[in-house]
């Protein structure tokens, strides 16, 4: 029964570890038997910035509904 327990309390801390990561922005990419595949989630301020400026871009949103309505595929 001992053995048992041992196993319970491994998964416990594992648990809190896993919890640990995620409070700090990790994103769990992939479980398997053999372990976790952690990827750092947090972004950096200027890429969020780039992203919310792209929204407002004219030429970027020109683009876009170009692609949209099939009358560009490739662009550079």
């Amino acid at each position: 029964m001992g053995s048992v327990a041992h196993v319970e309390e491994e998964r416990k801390e594992l648990a809190k570890d896993v919890h640990r990561l995620i409070c700090l922005g990790a994103c769990l990419m992939n479980i398997s038997d053999y372990g976790v595949t952690v990827q750092n989630g947090s972004k950096s301020s200027l890429v969020v910035e780039v992203k919310e400026k792209q929204e407002n871009d004219p030429i970027l949103l020109q683009l876009n509904g170009a692609v949209h309505q099939q009358k560009v595929e490739v662009f550079s």
